[in-house]
């Protein structure tokens, strides 16, 4: 005889095979949701770490800046200090000027002549006086060019022939004479 299944067989193993793939979904949806969550996450770490490293770049940044500014400060004090210590520096080599200049002019003055008006401007030096002739005048230019511990260039400026009275009825010539110089330092050789 044949036998019939009257059991829906077929239904059941259809039910079984929805409810696995209900479930199989299910648990996809739960794996994806919790996959998407721990990226949310992992970014969210992400992020939080690189804006702390941000702050951190920035914080030393500010503190740099501070540190710069203090180098600039004291990069200024030193020039300053330097340019304060150089003006010292030139006074103290200038200190003596006016006295060698005068031992000079006194002891190294061709005889016939005398100054009568020393004036000193910066480095620049006028003379202004009298001589017995014009070769005393040269000759004072030449001292004054040669002898003097300065790189002096004189330039004479003028000199003026006049008659002078010398007391007791005696008449002679003179030579009024004024001349520039420079009292800027020879130049030390090695």
């Amino acid at each position: 005889m044949i036998r019939i299944n009257l059991l829906p067989h077929r239904e059941e193993a259809k039910k079984v095979k929805k409810n696995a793939f209900f479930a199989s979904l299910g648990f996809s949806g739960l794996v994806g949701v919790l996959m998407v969550g721990l990226g949310y996450m992992y970014f969210q770490y992400l992020i939080s770490d690189q804006e702390n490293a941000n702050q951190l770049i920035r914080t030393e940044n500010a503190r740099l800046k501070e540190k710069i500014k203090e180098v600039v400060s004291i990069e200024q004090e030193i020039s300053a200090l330097k340019a304060r210590q150089k003006a010292v520096e030139d006074l103290q080599s200038e200190r003596n000027t006016p006295v060698e200049l005068f031992n000079q002019v006194a002891n190294k003055i061709p005889n016939g002549s005398y100054i009568s008006s020393l004036k000193k401007v910066g480095t620049q030096v006028s003379l202004l006086g009298v001589a017995q002739s014009n070769q005393t005048v040269s000759d004072l230019l030449k001292v004054v060019s040669d002898e003097m511990p300065w790189n002096s260039k004189p330039q004479l400026i003028e000199t003026k022939s006049k008659s002078m009275d010398f007391g007791s009825g005696r008449f002679g010539r003179v030579y009024d004479f004024s001349m520039n110089f420079l009292l800027s330092p020879v130049a030390k050789q090695d």
